[in-house]
């Protein structure tokens, strides 16, 4: 049904939107009308008399119930005297046919229905200048007649409980109309939070941005637009990696050769420099397509046991000698590319034994969604105006500026956020509670 309905829907949000307002307004007011018709009694159902009406069928009783013609015409006379709105029927009158309206039909026929056969009653039109209630006329047996006129345009009296109805369908229509117009928001914003999902959880090295099949054209073209945008975008790092990657197999010719030819140098001193520069440069190479790489997804993401993975990164490195602990649940499981999260944490303990002596890392597991990482150090931490600088490729907070052996090149915690924009989570660095540095990595259970 839901199917139908939008097939039959115009293609365009505008057209839909429209389309749905004037249909809930429609079927709002048809289900109110037959509420009014099921539910209104009788009595309420029946449209009353006006009170000149009633006040003309009383004297037309009184006439017929007169024995002779001269009874009849005195009761007819003491009428006209008593009653400003009375007045005789002028010849040949006859039942107006401009009085269509329903109300005015249904109170001639409950006149008709009252008075009898041997009395005709009619309706005829009001007087040039008059407006409101038309005038009612009775025609006797003898050709007579009498014809009684609204006093006013005040219509007839509502009972307190046709207001109570009243008040009761109102409130249905504004409740139907409400729902209505929910349901019509919603059939026309659902393709647009779908899409949205979709895009949120876009990964351009794994996904393709399905475009959805319903919903306005409007949003069909976005969803169009931003699987174009995708293609580029996994174009670009692909046409990236590959330059990158081409530049360094050109660079490491030229570098071998070099350090080939940097044995001949006589100078024991400037032979060392030269290869010292050399081998430099491989790293800076190495480093830079590294970045590249673990800024990707590689695909192979997978149900981990992540108490295992760090404490095996804890082991490895306190056999070499450093004072790394983990601390953490025994057990608990999260989706991630293992190898990448290696790296991860592996360049962020790197980092705090460069620059402190003892290390902590903790596996925080509270969170139902969520999985975090902390790795922590007793080392002079970073100010906080750098925090966000060190995430910058290729930058260095120390003072001077220049490569020095074991400072690495900058790209350590920018690969390290890579990752964790991979895994679609976040790194914060914060200050450690007793001074150094806490380096935080959370990420979702569930990619």
């Amino acid at each position: 049904m839901k199917r139908l309905l939008l097939r039959l829907m115009p293609a365009r949000a505008a057209a839909q939107i429209t389309a749905i307002a004037i249909g809930s307004l429609v079927l709002a007011n048809l289900v109110t009308i037959v509420a009014l018709l099921v539910l209104l009694p009788p009595e309420l159902k029946r449209v009353p008399s006006f009170p000149y009406v009633t006040d003309l069928i009383s004297i037309t009783r009184m006439v017929e119930a007169t024995p002779s013609p001269e009874a009849k015409a005195t009761v007819v006379e003491a009428a006209l005297a008593a009653h400003p709105l009375l007045s005789r029927l002028p010849p040949g009158a006859q039942t107006s046919e401009r009085n269509q309206f329903w109300a005015d039909r249904q109170i001639l026929a409950n006149l008709r229905a009252q008075l009898g056969p041997n009395v005709e009653a009619l309706m005829l039109d009001n007087a040039p200048g008059r407006f409101g209630p038309p005038p009612f006329g009775v025609r006797f047996a003898d050709g007579s007649g009498l014809v009684m006129t609204s006093s006013s345009m005040t219509p007839p009296p509502r009972g307190g409980a046709f207001i109570g109805y009243l008040v009761t369908m109102l409130a249905l229509l504004a409740s139907l109309i409400g729902l209505l117009s929910l349901w019509a928001a919603r059939a026309v914003a659902s393709p647009l939070s779908r899409l949205a999902a979709v895009i949120d959880r876009f990964d351009p090295d794994r996904d393709t941005l399905a475009v959805p099949e319903e919903g306005p054209v409007e949003v069909k073209r976005l969803a169009a637009a931003f699987a174009g945008m995708a293609n580029r975008i996994r174009r670009l790092i692909d046409d990236r990696t590959r330059m990158l990657a081409a530049v360094s197999h050109d660079l490491r010719t030229p570098i071998t050769r070099l350090r080939l030819r940097a044995d001949d140098i006589p100078d024991e001193r400037q032979r060392r420099a030269t290869i010292a520069d050399l081998a430099l440069m491989d790293r800076m190479v190495g480093a830079a397509l590294s970045y590249l790489r673990d800024g990707r997804a590689s695909g192979s993401l997978t149900a981990t046991d992540m108490p295992a993975l760090l404490q095996t990164i804890c082991d490895d490195l306190a056999d070499l000698g450093h004072v790394v602990v983990y601390e953490g649940p025994m057990r608990a499981s999260a989706v991630c590319d293992a190898d990448q999260m290696t790296r991860a944490v592996n360049n962020l303990v790197d980092n705090a034994i460069k620059f402190g002596g003892r290390v902590l890392v903790r596996l925080d597991d509270s969170a139902p969604d969520m999985i975090a990482i902390e790795v922590e150090d007793d080392g002079p931490g970073i100010a906080p105006e750098e925090r966000e600088k060190v995430f910058a490729p290729f930058y260095r907070s120390d003072a001077a500026r220049t490569l020095k052996e074991g400072s690495g090149f900058g790209l350590g915690l920018s690969i390290v956020r890579a990752i964790a924009e991979a895994h679609r989570g976040t790194l914060t660095l914060a200050e450690r509670d007793g001074g150094g540095l806490k380096a935080r990595i959370i990420w979702p259970r569930q990619l």
